[in-house]
Formats: structure tokens, sequence, C-alpha cells
């Protein structure tokens, strides 16, 4: 058990955004959880759901440190997991496939450091705009006092990093009903001013943290950025090759409008053979006599098309 709980620790510690500190505790409970614990009812939901705790959070759709937590403190008392976790866990299904894994978890450590360079082609831009921006004298005002008026380092995470408020997809933005009567919350509506006007997603220090152009893997797809200041040429400052590189290691099918109709068809296709095979045996139809009345209603050629047959009934 000590080896196994070692070994599920180093694996953690191999993942970005500080993985083994979000998740160590739960791996730990997991491993310490007494014989009549892992005889519960529950418990191979559980033990499913564990193994998503070694997927990239870059995957991860939703809490499920969190989620594993809530789950161990029922089994440990007891009690049963009440249906809506029991689905929720059920909906989240066995982890991404492997392929995928390392391929987020490689893109990972490149967002955590910044390191869009594999992506995009166009670093000297940003550079060149980063440049000016730390030159300007109003950025530099606007800065010095906002210090004035705040205490920032109270606002500052363990890296020195004070970011702004995030701007979700689709535009949708949480806690964003203004308030002005604490502190903190009018140093937010500030910074996050602040932020928009010189083009930033936070200050380290005194350095601005200049929108980059970027793309990221999220749970639901690939999300690219192009900052509000950035004249996009899509030609030049894309590595098209390695986002397409990325984003199909989710296994995407290819797609088309051609592909897409002939897909749609054989859906279709699928269906009404599906519901022919079951008619034919509520009549008493075997073997091969069953095959040629099934072909016979898809006005399919009973010599060439009966492969085509077992591939409809195969779909899914």
């Amino acid at each position: 058990m000590k080896a196994s709980l070692e070994a599920d620790l180093h694996r953690l510690s191999r993942f970005a955004f500080r993985r083994t500190e979000k998740a160590r505790e739960v791996v730990r409970e997991f491993h310490a959880l007494k014989k009549k614990v892992r005889d519960h009812g529950d418990f191979p939901e559980v033990e499913c759901l564990y193994q998503w705790l070694f997927v990239p959070l870059t995957l991860w759709p939703v809490d499920v440190a969190g989620l594993m937590t809530h789950l161990l403190t029922k089994m440990t008392a007891g009690a049963s997991i009440d249906p809506k976790a029991k689905l929720l866990a059920r909906l989240l299904g066995p982890p991404p496939l492997q392929t995928i894994q390392d391929v987020a978890a490689a893109h990972e450590h490149l967002v955590q450091e910044g390191n869009y360079e594999s992506l995009i082609k166009s670093q000297p831009k940003f550079e060149e705009m980063e440049q000016q921006l730390r030159q300007n004298a109003d950025f530099n005002l606007a800065w010095r006092e906002i210090k004035d008026h705040f205490p920032v380092d109270e606002y500052r995470n363990p890296r020195g990093v004070v970011r702004r408020r995030m701007v979700q997809e689709r535009n949708f933005r949480s806690a964003w009903d203004f308030r002005w009567s604490r502190k903190k919350e009018r140093f937010q509506n500030v910074f996050d001013a602040f932020c928009h006007r010189w083009n930033l997603y936070g200050m380290e220090g005194d350095r601005p943290l200049l929108l980059k152009l970027t793309v990221n893997l999220t749970p639901f797809g690939t999300m690219i950025l192009i900052p509000a200041y950035w004249s996009f040429d899509p030609k030049r400052d894309l590595n098209w090759k390695a986002i397409t590189g990325l984003h199909r290691a989710r296994g995407v099918q290819r797609q088309g409008p051609k592909l897409s109709k002939n897909r749609m068809a054989m859906r279709d296709d699928s269906i009404a053979a599906k519901r022919l095979w079951r008619e034919a045996k509520t009549q008493g139809l075997r073997g091969r006599t069953r095959v040629e009345w099934v072909l016979a209603k898809l006005r399919l050629d009973c010599g060439n098309d009966e492969s085509k047959l077992k591939r409809l009934l195969r779909m899914r």
C-alpha cells in the first residue's frame, strides 16, 4: 500500500498547475481507506473516479478532487452516496485515452510557463508591444496611482502576481455584479479597468503581464485568444499544423459538408437496419433468410451489400 501511495504521489508531481498541492490529501485518504469502506456498495464508483485525479486539469469538466473528497466523506461515515452524486460520477465516465492525456499534460507545462512558441509564430509582435508598454508614461503613472490608493501586496498570489477577473467563453462572467463596500471589491474593480486599459491579464511585481496570442485546450474545446491590440495575420501568426494536431489529439473525426452528409445518411440507414433486423426476428426469420429479407427492405444488393449491412448493425 505504501509503495502504491508513493507511486501515485509521484504521478501527481509530474503535472503542472500545483496538482500535488491540490490533490495530495485526497490521494492519501483514498489509500488509507479501511476494508469496510472498500466493501461499501458504492466503492466501484469511487474507484473509477479516482483515476480522474491523474488526468490533466485541462480536461477536468468538474472539480474531481472536491467530488472525491465528498464521496469519501460519505462512505467513511457509512452513508450511501446520494443518487445525484452517483449520476455525476457516472456521467464523467472513464478518463480520456492516455494519448489525449499525454498531449494535454505536455501542453499544460508549456502554458504554465507562458510558452506558446510552438503554436505561435509572431513572438516579435508581443515583445515590441511589451517594450512599448513598460516605457509608457501614462501606464506607469496609472500603476503608481493604484499603489498609492490600495495595499496591492495584500492581493498578490505566492508568485507575486495580481490577476484581473477572467472573462469566460462566450463572454459569460461570474461574480460580476458591481460591489464597492469592501476594500478588496474596490481594488478589484479599479484593477480590472486598469487591465482593460492596457491589455493585461495581471501584474507581476511592477511588470505588466501583457496579453499574448494564445491557444489553450479546455474540457470543452480549443480556445484561441487574439488580444484586442493585436494586428492579426492568420497565415503568419499561428502554426496551424501544430494547433490542428493539438486539437485532434482528442480523436476528432474528419469533417466537411460531404463527409457530414454521408455520415448522417449512414446513421439513418443504421437506425432503419436495426429496426428491420428486430422486425425480422419477431417474424421468426433466421440466418440467411433474415439477412436477405433486411437487405431487400433496405433496397440493397443481396450479393454485394451484406458487409454494409453488418457495418450498419454495428454502428452506435
